[in-house]
């Protein structure tokens, strides 16, 4: 069985956003290890910082902890946020309009 989700991507401020999970109804935040969890209370580290990346792709930074990225890896895998970079096509994420 294949879930598909659907995360809204919302502006928080300028070049910052938020990332909701539609059928949980939970925020995509980042802790102080560079671990992705979900919450249903938003809070600072729920905001990640949008960069475009010179190849058009985004790339996702913790706004509270600077350096650490959201990653995902070619299996579809989370990966610590404090392990990646944006030189790593793993932090690289293409939104749909």
């Amino acid at each position: 069985m294949h879930l598909q989700g659907l995360i809204e991507i919302s502006t928080v401020d300028r070049g910052v956003i938020s990332l909701f999970g539609v059928r949980a109804e939970l925020f995509v935040a980042m802790n102080s290890r560079g671990r992705l969890y979900g919450t249903t209370v938003f809070r600072d580290e729920c905001k990640f910082k949008e960069t475009l990346l010179p190849n058009n792709y985004n790339a996702y930074e913790s706004f509270v902890y600077k350096g650490y990225y959201i990653a995902l890896s070619k299996h579809g895998r989370v990966k610590r946020g404090n392990k990646a970079t944006t030189a790593m096509t793993v932090t690289h994420f293409l939104p749909r309009l």
